[in-house]
């Protein structure tokens, strides 16, 4: 089974995956059917081949180059939106079993409702269930029980403001917010601690807060997660995590995934309900 991402940004899992720390896999579904072909997710197994991903190099030299170079609407039409159909549908030929369109700000920026026209787009263009980063996020905050968020970014204020009004209108009610306006050739260089670090202050000046989510697959959010969540009790949502909890909880993917945070652990909470609506399909 192959998971992809359409990859805007050149370097987008290069700091974000978290080291394996999770069983093996025994290459069945819960409810016992084989998962088609190797598994490339990186929880799992090491891998045999590489995983897909359109970032202008590799296999689609054909392809549209979608790197994004800088924060800006324009980069994300052209190299993101324009050439959509053409990408996902030569990840629909690599024969995976889900489509995760990554960038927040791609979607965020042109307002609420736009996740829907494009997990469609990708759907009706290949057949295959997609997500994109917001609505992956959207429905984790939602799974832990999280309406009162804090809201951590790395970008420039007119993201950063998309995005809290994406959240608003999402019907979350944002108590705290800061961006660490970072540049985006140098998200890479953000550091675990420093994203704690921020998230810290930001929670201590919101109380009420009942959860704090951290957007982007550039910078470490992802290994931030569990730092906050161990020092100060909070349920943490980043941009990765919530792509992969999104992914796998579709596809009925229930392994216990522990080390990277409550929603990633949470999969394995699941395990009993899918195996009983396998049981009565």
């Amino acid at each position: 089974m192959g998971i992809v991402e359409v990859a805007f940004f050149a370097a987008a899992r290069r700091q974000t995956q978290p080291r394996p720390k999770s069983p093996q896999p025994n290459g069945h579904r819960n409810d016992g059917r084989p998962l088609r072909g190797q598994p490339f997710l990186c929880w799992r197994r090491p891998l045999r081949r590489p995983p897909v991903r359109l970032n202008g190099a590799g296999p689609a030299q054909d392809l549209p180059n979608s790197n994004i170079e800088h924060w800006s609407r324009e980069n994300f039409k052209q190299h993101v939106l324009d050439p959509i159909v053409t990408a996902v549908r030569y990840l629909a030929s690599r024969h995976v079993d889900y489509i995760i369109h990554t960038g927040m700000p791609v979607v965020t920026t042109r307002g609420k409702g736009f996740e829907d026209e494009l997990v469609k787009q990708i759907e009706d263009a290949t057949g295959l269930p997609a997500t994109t980063s917001i609505r992956s996020a959207i429905r984790a905050l939602a799974h832990l029980g999280v309406r009162n968020v804090a809201v951590v970014t790395p970008y420039p204020q007119e993201l950063h403001q998309s995005a809290l009004a994406f959240l608003a209108a999402s019907g979350f009610r944002v108590v705290a917010e800061h961006t660490m306006d970072v540049v985006f050739k140098r998200l890479q260089d953000v550091t675990p601690a420093q994203i704690f670090a921020t998230a810290k202050r930001v929670l201590a000046s919101a109380p009420s807060a009942d959860g704090i989510y951290i957007p982007c697959n550039q910078w470490s959010g992802a290994d931030a997660a569990p730092l906050i969540e161990n020092e100060l009790g909070t349920p943490v949502v980043t941009g990765a995590h919530a792509d992969y909890w999104e992914a796998f909880r579709s596809l009925g993917i229930t392994d216990r995934i522990a080390g990277h945070g409550r929603l990633m652990l949470s999969l394995s909470e699941m395990a009993p309900a899918v195996t009983a609506a396998a049981a009565r399909g």
